[in-house]
């Protein structure tokens, strides 16, 4: 063979190896949660276990409640840990340069990890990922939580369409 038939190949794999380091560390998106229907999905989570993420969630009146995680990790792993405790905190809520709005979530030291059924609040995290601005929860305690949420996809566009139906089901 040929030293540039050899060469060649080795080349375009350190340019790729090269350039695949220049790129982001995560590819986040969201997620259909496992089981769930995946054309009325009622949970989604944030897929990128290098940044900290979210898991947002609507009962079947079509209110939302969300989990941040305060740290990089993969939103499954992180809710498969044994977690029997968790304790009341209040946290500051900021979306891009917007005034905080205070607002009470839980804390589960084992996960670290917040948790919210308040759909305002929840509303607020969407809201979040709808406009791509940043989410900052700042808590008196625990830490901030400032989770990296992808732009919306079509497992994100079903998730709001179901919660949407869901809603508009109860309340007539």
């Amino acid at each position: 063979m040929k030293l540039k038939q050899i060469l060649a190949p080795a080349g375009a794999c350190l340019l790729m190896a090269g350039l695949a380091s220049a790129l982001p560390a995560s590819a986040a998106d969201w997620a259909v949660w496992k089981g769930q229907d995946e054309a009325a999905p009622r949970a989604i989570y944030t897929t990128g276990a290098e940044t900290a993420g979210a898991v947002l969630t609507c009962d079947g009146k079509g209110l939302m409640s969300a989990m941040l995680a305060l740290a990089p990790a993969s939103m499954p792993d992180l809710l498969e840990r044994n977690a029997p405790y968790a304790r009341g905190t209040d946290a500051n809520v900021t979306i891009g340069d917007h005034e905080p709005v205070a607002a009470r979530f839980q804390y589960v030291p084992a996960r670290k990890l917040l948790t919210t059924n308040s759909h305002a609040v929840a509303g607020r995290v969407f809201n979040a990922a709808v406009t791509g601005e940043p989410l900052t929860v700042e808590t008196r305690r625990e830490g901030t939580a400032h989770p990296e949420l992808p732009a919306p996809n079509d497992s994100f566009r079903a998730f709001a369409k179901t919660c949407m139906a869901l809603r508009e089901a109860s309340e007539s």
